[in-house]
């Protein structure tokens, strides 16, 4: 196995070990917090969601946009992969992932403000 293999592996364990560790004392300070996954999950699900869908360049890109009461949430597909999501509360951000930029995990909890 190259160095760079080695690299890898130890970086995604570690990565894996931030996440649980995380994910625990959220839990354990009772701090509510969710995953870019499952509120992924979420605004796919919601019945209010506004789903649009756009063929560019021969890919299918899926448009999400919910609102609830004040938040607002935005997300971006092609296929099953989050290329984007947004979502503010009260006209304040809360989250903002871009799959080129984030490099941390779908499943890292986020504490919800």
């Amino acid at each position: 196995m190259s160095k760079n293999k080695y690299k890898d592996k130890a970086m995604n364990a570690v990565s894996k070990i931030k996440t649980n560790l995380k994910g625990k004392f959220f839990e354990m300070a009772d701090i509510p917090s969710v995953s870019v996954k499952q509120l992924a999950e979420f605004i796919q699900q919601h019945p209010d969601t506004q789903i649009s869908k756009k063929e560019l360049l021969g890919n299918t890109y899926t448009f999400y946009r919910l609102k609830v009461n004040e938040d607002l949430l935005y997300m971006e597909t092609n296929n099953d992969r989050i290329l984007q999501l947004d979502g503010s509360s009260h006209g304040k951000q809360f989250v903002s992932y871009r799959s080129y930029r984030d490099s941390y995990d779908l499943d890292t909890p986020m504490k919800l403000t």
